[in-house]
This record gives C-alpha cells, structure tokens and sequence, in this order.
C-alpha cells in the first residue's frame, strides 16, 4: 500500500507550494519521512534543483530506515516515468545495506572495476583480463587495491598517496608498498611516507616509521624515549633502541624490562638483569615477570619478602605489585583497593601513585563509602591528574556526599577551571547549584543554574537547569544545505549515483579534506547515522580536549536525528511508553544502526540480547527472533519497546529506574531502590548513587535525548 501511495504521489502529485531542500532536510532529519519522501517526489517532477541532489537525499531517507526494497520499487517508476537509468543509486542503496550479492545482479559482467568494489570482501573477485583506465577517483582507488603487493610504481604511488587525502582507505595499499621496501636506501620512501604522514594516521603507519629510523638507526634519545608508551611494537622497538644507544643508562631501567616483559621478550629483559649483576633490579623485574607469567601467589610471595631497609624505589614497586597480585587472585575488592590506596598514600611521589588512588577512589565510590573515596579522590589529584575532570566531579560529590561540601565546592571550582569544556562541567556546575541551595545562598544558586543551562543546554544537567529556571530549551536549526558547494560532498553525490555507496560513505567518514559540518551532513542525508554521530562524538571530544569549546549548536540538528520517528510511534502507540525515550533508547545504544553488533552479542537498534528477547517472546506471545531477524528495525523496535515498559511498569512508572533496569538488569535497579530510594522531586541524588559508572551515564544520556526529542520532534 505504502509503495502505490508513493507512485501515485510521483505520476500525479499535488501542487504544495514552499518545498525546498531546506525543508525536506528538517522532515528527514526529524522523521517525518513520509512526508519527505512527497516532498522530493514533487521536486524531482518540477525539475528546478538537481536531481542527484533529490536523488541522494531520498536514497538516503529508505537507508536510514532500513528500507531498501520499497526504495529500490520507487526509483523503478521514476526510471519509467523519467526514462533515465538510476541502476547506480539501486547499487549504492543495496551495498550500504550490506547486500552486495543482490548489487551485483544489476552491474553489466564489463564493470570490472565496479564487480571488484562489491567483492571487496570476498575470496572471489572478478578480475581478468584487461583493466579499464580509470575514469574517477573511484575507479583508481580500485585499480591500486587490484595491484599486487609490490608492483606499484613511482607514479602509482604518487597518485594513491594523493587520493588517500580523500578515501584514507587508500593509506593502507602505501603502506604495503612502504613494508615492502622498508630496507630500500635513497630517499624515496622517506618523501613518500613524509607525504602521506602529512593526513594520514594509523598505528601500522607508525610502526612502519619507527622501523624505518630504527634501520637507518636515526632519531633523538628523547623522540625514542616519547615512544615507550605507545605500546605494542612500537614501545619494543624504543626500548632496543635506547639501549643500543646509551646502555648505561637504559639497560638497568624497569621501564625498560616491563616493556620487555609486557610484549613478550622475557629472555632479553632477563639477559639485562644477568649482565647488571644487580639485585635491587633483578628483584623489581622478577616481579614483573611472575605477573606477566600468571604466577600470582609467587608474586604475592615474592612482594610480601622484600625487606624493610630495601631502597625506596623497590618497596614502592612491591607495594604496586603485592596491589596487582591480590586482584589478579581475585581476593575481596576491599584487600586489593585498599592496597592500591595504601600504596598510593605510602608513595605518592611514584608516577603510579595517582593512578592506583583513583582506582580506588571509584571502589570506594561504588560502595557508597563517601569518606574513604573523598580522600581517595583527594590523593589522586594532588599526586597527578589520572583520572583528570572525572576525578574532580567525583571527588567533589563524594566530598558533598560526606558533609564536606565547602571542600567538594572547591573541588568543582578548580575542576572547571582545569577543563573548562570537559563532559563534567554541566555535572560540577550543577551540583555547585545544589551546594549554595543547601547553604541558603539562592542568589549564587540560580546564578550557577543560569550558567548551566547557557553553556550545557543540550546535556543532561543543562536540561534540567533550563526546566528549573524557565530557560527556553536549545533550538534546533536546519540549515540550507547544497551539496553541490564543496567539491568532496559533490564527490560523494557522484560516487552515489555510479554505484559506490560505501565508498563515499567512508570518504566522508574519515576525510579531513572537507569541513566537519558539511562532512556530517553528507553522511546524514545519506542516512548514515552512525557514522554521523560517531563522528559529531569525536569531534566534540576533540574540541573539549583542546579546551576550546564544544560541539557548536548549527550541528545539533545532525546530532539529534530520528530516523524511526514514524515506526516507533506507531508501535509504542498502545504501550505505557513513551516514544521519545525509545528514539533516545535507540540513539544511546546503535546511533540508530540497524546492524549493530556488541560485544556480549547484543543485537540490533536497541541492542537486544537474545536471552531477552526469548524472554520477550514468550511473555507476549511473539515468534522467537533468531539470526538476522534481530537487525529488522520492526522487530528490535517492537521487542524493546515491550521490554522497556514492562520495567517502566515494575517500577511504578519510573522512567530513572526502567532505564537503570535496561541497562544494568531489575535485580540491580530494585536492589539499589531498596539501598537508597528514589525521590521523584530529586532524580538526580539517586542516578548519581548508582554504583556503576556505566549505568549512570547512560540513564542520563537516555533522558537528556529524550528530553530533547521531546522539544525537537513536537
């Protein structure tokens, strides 16, 4: 029915005046899909804007929701109305949906090059014979992942390292033929490596670099030195290096050996302790090898000999290393944090020592034990910053927690001056709030609760600000978007149409040759919304870290999109549900992926376990899911629908405890009402008891998402 409506719609549409782009963009992007989809239709008829540009976006509306077919049935009457070939976005629709069996019955047996893209994953690629000369970027990309390892030429390589400024993919076929010649002398590969390491980042390329200076034995003590904590090879390799260098120096340092040790090399750190000769080192690295050889209770052993009149710098690393034997046995969680804060209090000049003092400050925390995790809090940060603008809201509220709220003030005060922008100020701010409130200073209180919701609106404790101080919710613009502006975002519209879906969705993914914004528009209108959000996420994350802002509002309409809006409306439409937590739901736990996968093998938009939905179907009476049926946006939508409000229910319509039951189970969430029960008139006191850092985050992502759906979506 829903098909024949939409060609109906396309052969004699009615005339509705004002469509633009602009506002098909707000329609998609808030759900309103049918809606949308009337409008392109009535676009592509009038023939005004360009139609690869009607063309993505209505692509991109049936991927987002995982509606392939019934998109593949439109752009079939629009090829017989129009007398045009669409085979192109057929494909593309069909390998973004990861159906590349089906893509390939509608490419000619002569695109060899397009064949091979669709085979990308598979044993069986159809190469033979000769290659055509690529005719696009695309094409190229193609041509060099078919040339076997090695054979590329000077001139090949030129121009994969320059493509790889667009498709980083690419990257990976350079470093083939950069491990391949790794030993070559002359300058070549160092200017083909100085080139791409210009855009080009990944650990491979790394470790093919410190390889390369390790051969020609170049580089300063400190770049080598910088490198042993990178990890994996690369740390191997700078250790060798550093004693190859200066073995005096390097050659007795349990940085060294634990490196060693870590990654395997025991025989060689041992070696280094043999040649020493010295007992103090010998001693610090055999506690490194029991632990990295599982021999616990040795270890415990071993730490609990070490005598009293040994140097400071052994007994400090037994006091680490007795810590690490009693949680590797598995003793109670109070022996083995408290050993790692006594270890941390007895030497706090160790540079493990403010690690060690948050770990168990967060135990302490989890338990409710507000004194002891203050403190502990407390010694993290005046012995290093390990668990940096956590360590200080933490610290903060277990601090106020405890009665100490002049010196938890403090904390948040320094807290935010530290990490202006961190994801905890909205949390530091808020509770500064609540401090003066208990201090009777209201004038401060609503000051800090303005501040809030100015610079946090669309976090969780700048929600709740803006509702209590009548502040108007953050407001969501679409803008004009014309993909045809940047040259990348036109490039991705023509991969579109000849068929490379995929690959323009991981151009505009990993690229930095296009504006972040326009990177994630092209990618939402696409319907991309994972690797939208995901990357909005980094890119927020990235401009916090830098201690210049945070993700600016012109993006927040890509940030909060609602592909399912219509579907999850429609089957919540009976339920004691509402439907704005389960598109919050969805956003939290796939970025509204249908095919996302965890790894304890939750499945699907609403990442639902299959013992769960066993569950599900069995209490209701509905068919048991298996395979591929958890992926099925009706089926995840409908089963976790029925699961969230059957614990909103349990819960006497707790939106806070159903949300704390999804995630972490009932049996936690009931068990934690009994501890320290819910107040309906103060939500955020229990949420931040909870004792799993995880179950806290999420139950405030859930509600802030929802809470803005909520604005957005009415």
């Amino acid at each position: 029915m829903r098909i024949l409506l939409l060609i109906t719609l396309l052969i004699v549409v009615c005339s509705v005046s004002g469509y633009s782009l602009e506002t098909v963009d707000s329609l998609a992007l808030t759900g309103r899909n049918s809606l949308a989809v009337s409008a392109l239709l009535e676009l592509l008829r009038e023939r005004d804007i360009d139609s690869d540009q009607l063309l993505f976006r209505l692509t991109g509306i049936y991927h987002a929701t995982g509606r392939s077919d019934e998109c593949i049935l439109l752009l079939d009457s629009i090829e017989r109305a129009r007398d045009i070939d669409l085979s192109g976005w057929k494909i593309s629709l069909l390998d973004l949906s990861r159906r590349q069996e089906e893509a390939l019955l509608l490419v000619s047996e002569d695109d060899i090059l397009l064949r091979f893209w669709l085979t990308r994953d598979s044993d069986e690629r159809p190469v033979s014979g000769t290659l055509p000369v690529p005719e696009n970027i695309a094409e190229r990309a193609i041509r060099s992942m078919i040339c076997p390892d090695g054979q590329m030429n000077k001139g090949q390589i030129d121009q994969t390292v320059d493509d790889s400024r667009l498709l980083p993919f690419l990257g990976d076929e350079v470093c083939d033929e950069l491990e391949i010649t790794l030993e070559t002398a002359g300058s070549w590969w160092d200017e083909v490596a100085s080139e791409l390491a210009a855009f080009y980042e990944n650990d491979r390329f790394e470790l093919l670099q410190v390889k390369r200076e390790r051969f020609l034995f170049s580089g300063t003590i400190e770049m080598w030195e910088d490198r042993l904590d990178r990890g994996g090879q690369i740390s191997v390799l700078a250790a060798m290096m550093l004693i190859g260098m200066d073995k005096e120096e390097w050659s007795l340092s349990w940085r060294i050996t634990d490196i060693l040790v870590e990654e395997g090399y025991i025989s060689t750190a041992e070696s280094l302790a043999v040649v020493s000769n010295d007992s103090v080192f010998f001693a610090g690295m055999t506690m490194s090898i029991l632990r990295e050889t599982s021999r616990f209770t040795d270890l415990l052993t071993f730490c609990d000999s070490i005598a009293d009149d040994s140097p400071d710098s052994l007994r400090a690393r037994a006091a680490l290393y007795r810590a690490r034997a009693l949680r590797a046995l598995q003793r109670p969680a109070s022996e083995y944090y408290r050993s790692y804060y006594e270890f941390a209090e007895g030497y706090s000049w160790h540079p493990r020592a403010s690690e060690a003092a948050y770990l168990a400050a967060k135990y302490y925390d989890s338990e409710r034990n507000w004194p002891v995790a203050a403190d502990a809090y407390m010694t993290s940060l005046s012995t290093g910053n390990y668990g940096g603008a956590l360590a200080y809201w933490r610290g903060g509220f277990c601090h106020y927690m405890c009665g100490r709220g002049n010196i938890g003030d403090s904390i948040w005060v320094e807290g935010i001056r530290a990490y202006p922008f961190s994801a905890w100020c909205d949390e530091m701010l808020f509770w500064r709030a609540r401090y003066y409130n208990r201090t009777g200073n209201t004038t401060l209180e609503n000051a800090l609760l303005l501040e809030t919701a100015q610079k946090h609106a669309w976090e969780f404790y700048g929600l709740l600000a803006s509702g209590r101080t009548g502040r108007s919710a953050v407001k969501i613009e679409y803008p004009l978007l014309d993909l045809s502006d940047d040259p990348v975002t036109l490039l991705a519209v023509e991969m579109m149409k000849d068929g490379y879906g995929a690959m323009a969705s991981s151009m505009m993914y990993t690229t930095d040759a296009c504006d972040p914004g326009l990177r994630v528009a092209a990618l939402s209108l696409m319907g991309e919304h994972r690797e939208s959000l995901a990357l909005l996420r980094r890119y927020d994350r990235e401009l916090r870290s830098a201690g210049v802002g945070m993700l600016p509002d012109t993006l927040l309409c890509f940030y909060f999109p609602a592909p399912y809006r219509e579907l999850t409306e429609s089957t919540v439409s009976s339920m004691n549900i509402d439907a704005f937590i389960i598109t919050g739901l969805m956003r939290q736990e796939s970025y509204f992926n249908r095919f996302a996968r965890s790894w304890i093998g939750a499945k699907g938009l609403i990442q639902l376990m299959p013992g769960t939905a066993g569950d599900i179907a069995r209490w209701y009476g509905l068919p048991t899911l298996s395979g591929n049926d958890f992926y099925i946006p009706e089926n995840s939508i409908l089963y976790g629908s029925l699961y969230l409000a059957r614990q909103n229910s349990a819960f006497n319509g707790s939106s806070v405890l159903a949300l704390a039951a999804y995630n972490a189970g009932p049996g936690n969430a009931a068990k934690w009402m009994e501890a320290f029960p819910l107040d309906s008139s103060d939500p955020e006191l229990f949420i931040e008891q909870i004792p799993f850092t995880e179950t806290r985050g999420y139950v405030k992502h859930v509600l802030a998402n929802a809470w803005l759906y909520s604005e957005i979506l009415n």
